[in-house]
């Protein structure tokens, strides 16, 4: 299974940094899922959750109020 770089930091502090199967997001002009090889991308993000999926199977979240998410070379990077 192809994997997801992804990187998510707040202002202070790392939240998660890792590989992931895939993470969903609350995009401003909806909810979008990113899978590893998602062609480049660049959004703002509103309110909600940020679902994590992991190649164990198991499931993260992390809630924002808002936030940036690049992707591109198969890397994600979420601000919050």
């Amino acid at each position: 299974m192809k994997l997801l770089n992804l990187t998510i930091s707040r202002v202070d502090l790392p939240v998660f940094d890792g590989e992931v199967v895939s993470v969903t997001v609350p995009g401003t002009a909806g909810e979008m899922t990113l899978l590893a090889n998602h062609s480049a991308i660049i959004s703002p993000l509103k309110e909600g959750t940020i679902l994590i999926k992991k190649e164990s199977g198991e499931d993260e979240s992390v809630s924002i109020t808002s936030g940036t998410l690049e992707m591109s070379d198969n890397h994600a990077t979420i601000l919050i």
